[in-house]
């Protein structure tokens, strides 16, 4: 099932204006619906008592195709009238959040879309919450920690050479994002729901960090000095390399995702096997292994502020939704579950045009009340 873009509000006011009568529309309606919108407290007024209905029976009931007869003398004025309410009206659908909304309609402001927050573990115990303001932290031996809108870095330019081996720990909850560049500065992205643990400064012959849920690195290439991504279900070794790891607890599975390069990734039977760009393998809890070809985007697309599905299952689209959105999923039906979409949006948008989605692609009812969305046929 493919999806299609949904209307966003000026279509929706369009669809209003072309469709909220039976008979024909005439030019002299339209002025009067332009001189009606231009009032003080009109759209206001009418917006109020749309939010007295559940929004998406009344989406659905707007989205109704219905024939109606236009003169082409109306499109102009049609089109002015857009153009006023891209300008003008639209300021009112931005107060809409300080109505206040039945239980139904919570869902319209209590679900936001992931933000670029994260907690930094420092290897003596203290937490420190990431906002995005920029701050200097000083580190032991001279490293030093900025921490700006970008992320996090660590500069080791002054730094002394270290006894001890002293790890941070990244924590991204659920709702968040966050990325980091290393001491060796190698870039690391983390998604929503997971942590990395990695020394302050790299000493020995390795690199090595641990990952819990999914990370995507650009690792600096050091001739001699392995770098080494930890999971709970075995190590990935890497020289030089760009690549997508996705570990969730619970899951008992690895994916291991090239896009370019070269890594060795151990397999639960004692041996490793190579991978190439553009292939993946994935080890479940049992110890099998499975290498296949893919199109990278769709692994990696997150850290670029996009959700890509190419005919993935419905379940697995909405545990990566409850992550970003920090919601729980409920399933009335297990059939739902192995509905297969396809699709692209942003990372960014409202969960409602989600919803909206899912809804006109096939048969299924969402409901979201609070931060629990139940889904079934």
């Amino acid at each position: 099932m493919k999806w299609n873009a949904l209307s966003d509000k000026t279509e929706w006011l369009l669809k209003k204006i072309t469709e909220h009568t039976e008979e024909p529309i005439d030019d002299n309606m339209l002025k009067q619906l332009a001189d009606k919108l231009q009032e003080k407290g009109y759209v206001s007024k009418k917006l109020r008592e749309q939010q007295r209905f559940n929004y998406l029976k009344a989406y659905q009931q707007v989205v109704q195709p219905r024939k109606r007869w236009v003169s082409p003398g109306l499109l102009k004025i049609a089109a002015a009238i857009i153009i006023l309410i891209g300008t003008g009206t639209f300021l009112y659908f931005q107060q809409l959040p300080e109505l206040t909304p039945t239980p139904d309609e919570l869902f319209l402001t209590e679900v936001h879309p992931g933000t670029r927050k994260a907690f930094l573990i420092k290897h003596d115990g203290l937490e420190i919450e990431l906002k995005g303001d920029s701050v200097k932290i000083d580190e032991q031996n001279g490293i030093n920690i900025h921490i700006d809108s970008m992320g996090l870095r660590y500069d080791t330019e002054q730094a002394q050479q270290q006894t001890a081996t002293l790890y941070n720990t990244l924590v991204v909850p659920r709702g968040g994002e966050y990325s980091l560049v290393l001491a060796d500065g190698t870039k690391v992205w983390l998604n929503a729901d997971s942590e990395l643990r990695y020394p302050i400064q790299f000493t020995g012959n390795t690199r090595e960090v641990s990952v819990v849920g999914e990370a995507f690195f650009e690792v600096t290439k050091q001739e001699g000095k392995p770098f080494i991504v930890k999971t709970s279900l075995g190590n990935i070794t890497v020289l030089g390399t760009q690549f997508n790891v996705c570990n969730y607890p619970g899951k008992e599975k690895l994916v291991t995702t090239l896009v370019q390069g070269k890594v060795s990734c151990d397999l639960p039977n004692g041996k490793s096997i190579v991978l190439a760009p553009d292939q993946q393998l994935s080890i479940n809890g049992s110890g099998e292994s499975k290498l296949r070809t893919v199109d990278t985007k769709y692994f990696t697309c997150w850290k670029d502020g996009m959700f890509l599905f190419e005919e993935m299952r419905m379940e697995d689209i909405l545990e990566q939704l409850s992550r970003w959105y920090d919601i729980h999923i409920f399933y009335t039906n297990e059939e739902v579950k192995d509905l297969h979409f396809s699709g692209d949006l942003s990372r960014f948008k409202d969960i409602i045009t989600f919803i909206e989605m899912f809804e006109k692609s096939a048969d299924v009812k969402l409901t979201l009340k609070g931060n629990t969305l139940t889904v079934g046929l």
